[in-house]
């Protein structure tokens, strides 16, 4: 499995346009001021992570590292709208700000991409941010993080715009995404925390999560039905109502498996998944929900590498092809014929020799 982050074809776009546009910013910031960092009274942080759900469960930890530095500083944290009443209800920053990016939702509305600078070159930038972290290597995030004129900035240039940060740095791309933000923050004196022990679940029911944020990293919709057919003979189960499992649900009912229903908002499932005993899911933000909460996890992976955007938690497992994929691909990281690869039967004997497994650990 390769380790790509981005794929080869938007890496050599961002650095053409890096080229392109590069004497003018740097001739920008020769009028900026420059600041060390023990020169600065950090006041207010920011930090953006607003790709998807998981990336931002992902920084829990960079962020109470953060706190645990600057104990006296503002954190802004900008996040997807998706789980912004969840970071909030999370106490995941003393702001939290949701929006929708046009290059994560695929929307490329000129509108869309005024609004988000005015809101960065604006509102952000009243703040007077004093230190700015971004995680992504993403040339448009690098831009948005520069308008807001940060006292000190963080983050890599991994397609480009390394002119966009007051201390860009590069990027490993052997390092898990956690990793990669722990290596940012370490750069202004943040250490590891280690995350809280939460106790083990052995009531509860196996919950069947199939939502995905892209449908290449989806499981067939037979194959959940087949293990759930199985898991149903021995445990109890629930499965979270989404648009991705309405099919799937017809079927069960129509079958008359007994199974439980959860509906609800993120911030609903959160709290709900304290109580469960395990979460199957595909590689989404499920698998990163549930390390969060410490609460058991399959996360199923396809031609992408887990080891670079796995959950952390010490109770998440990944189940992913047996071979590297060799398949023709529609998409430069996920693969459908991977996903499918990997059979019900599998995720199923795996499913219980975890469970026995945590049962022994408890």
């Amino acid at each position: 499995m390769g380790r790509e982050l981005y794929s080869f074809y938007y890496i050599a776009i961002g650095y053409l346009i890096s080229f392109i546009i590069a004497p003018y910013f740097k001739l920008a910031n020769y009028f900026r001021p420059l600041y060390k960092l023990d020169e600065i009274n950090v006041k207010v942080i920011l930090v953006n992570e607003y790709h998807r759900i998981g990336d931002v469960l992902l920084i829990e930890p960079i962020l109470r590292s953060l706190r645990a530095k600057f104990p006296e500083a503002s954190i802004i944290l900008i996040c997807n709208k998706q789980i912004e009443q969840l970071a909030k209800h999370l106490s995941l920053a003393d702001t939290i700000i949701g929006i929708e990016a046009p290059w994560t939702t695929w929307s490329w509305s000129i509108k869309k991409w005024k609004s988000l600078y005015s809101f960065f070159s604006k509102d952000i930038k009243s703040r007077n941010i004093d230190l700015a972290f971004d995680f992504k290597g993403d040339i448009r995030n690098s831009f948005f993080l520069w308008i807001t004129k940060p006292k000190k900035s963080y983050g890599y240039s991994f397609t480009g715009g390394k002119f966009f940060f007051t201390n860009p740095q590069s990027i490993n791309i052997k390092m898990h995404q956690q990793e990669r933000a722990f290596h940012l923050v370490k750069k202004v004196g943040c250490i590891e925390i280690p995350q809280p022990n939460k106790s083990i679940q052995l009531g509860g029911t196996i919950v069947i999560h199939p939502g995905t944020s892209d449908i290449k990293r989806a499981w067939s919709e037979e194959y959940w039905f087949e293990l759930i057919k199985l898991l149903t003979t021995d445990y109890d189960l629930s499965i979270v109502k989404i648009a991705a499992s309405n099919d799937l649900l017809e079927k069960i009912n129509s079958n008359n498996i007994k199974i439980k229903i959860f509906k609800g908002s993120l911030v609903e499932f959160s709290e709900w998944i304290k109580a469960q005993k395990l979460i199957i899911a595909p590689d989404s933000m499920s698998g990163h929900l549930a390390a969060y909460n410490g609460i058991p996890s399959i996360s199923i992976f396809g031609s992408q590498d887990p080891e670079l955007t796995c959950p952390t938690g010490s109770k998440s497992k990944i189940i992913k092809p047996k071979t590297s994929c060799s398949h023709k691909k529609f998409h430069w990281r996920l693969c459908e014929k991977c996903m499918l690869s990997i059979k019900p039967i599998f995720v199923y004997k795996e499913a219980i020799k975890f469970i026995s497994e945590i049962k022994n650990k408890a």
